[in-house]
């Protein structure tokens, strides 16, 4: 195989991943509440509740400790004139080779909190799936985006 893919995700995403397993963490502490409120009313035992919520909250800081940085760190790709070579993973290292000559479209997107750090992610579709490069700054994501789409029309005309 190949060196690495040599560009980079921008910084400020692992701001991003943190914000989002943070959210994650409250959301599960909510729901462990609600069913604490219902089991207790229905006069269960709450022990259990205890114990699940609290492996669940263990479970998603152990995740928010680790996977962020091995995610920042692993994650790569480059465009050439024929393919989109992506690497990423925490657990199981993906490699993928995007042919531009399947790409159907590319876009841009951004929810509220890539917004708020002024990132975006780009995605590109084929027929059969689609991959995305997340937190790429938004210039780079709209520069990305109209390069693997100019490279994605002149690989078709060559066919």
């Amino acid at each position: 195989m190949s060196s690495l893919p040599s560009h980079r995700l921008d910084p400020r995403m692992l701001r991003v991943w943190y914000v989002s397993d943070v959210i994650g963490i409250v959301a599960v502490a909510f729901l462990a509440v609600v069913a604490w409120l219902i089991v207790r009313r229905l006069g269960g035992d709450v022990f259990w509740v205890y114990l699940v919520a609290g492996i669940v909250e263990l479970v998603c800081v152990g995740d928010l400790l680790i996977s962020p940085r091995v995610e920042m760190a692993t994650w790569r790709y480059d465009v050439t004139p024929t393919d989109v070579d992506l690497y990423h993973g925490v657990f199981t290292k993906k490699r993928v080779l995007v042919p531009l000559v399947r790409v159907q479209h590319v876009q841009t997107k951004q929810g509220p909190i890539l917004r708020a750090h002024g990132l975006a992610t780009v995605t590109i579709s084929t027929a059969g799936e689609s991959f995305e490069i997340p937190g790429l700054a938004e210039d780079d994501a709209n520069e990305l985006r109209d390069r693997v789409a100019e490279l994605a029309r002149l690989a078709k005309e060559d066919v």
